[in-house]
């Protein structure tokens, strides 16, 4: 298996982890709401946190394969 697939994997749980946080916090808030302001808050935070570093090292490796293929392209052509 890819290693992107599996990382892809990964981040599909953890999204549906943080989406199911934030639902249970929503559905039980009137019971205890201090315990649902940290579910909540930590749903947020999970998923703004996976999708940032989801985003930001999908760019970095983009960039370096991009690299790597400009400069062997440069050497076949001199």
């Amino acid at each position: 298996m890819p290693p992107w697939k599996h990382r892809r994997r990964l981040i599909y749980a953890t999204c549906c982890l943080a989406a199911g946080m934030i639902v249970f916090a929503a559905v039980t808030w009137r019971s205890d709401s201090s315990v649902s302001t940290q579910l909540i808050v930590g749903g947020v935070s999970l998923l703004s946190i996976v999708i940032t570093a989801y985003t930001g090292f999908a760019t970095f490796e983009d960039t370096r394969l991009w690299g790597r293929q400009e400069t062997e392209q440069d050497e076949h052509v001199e």
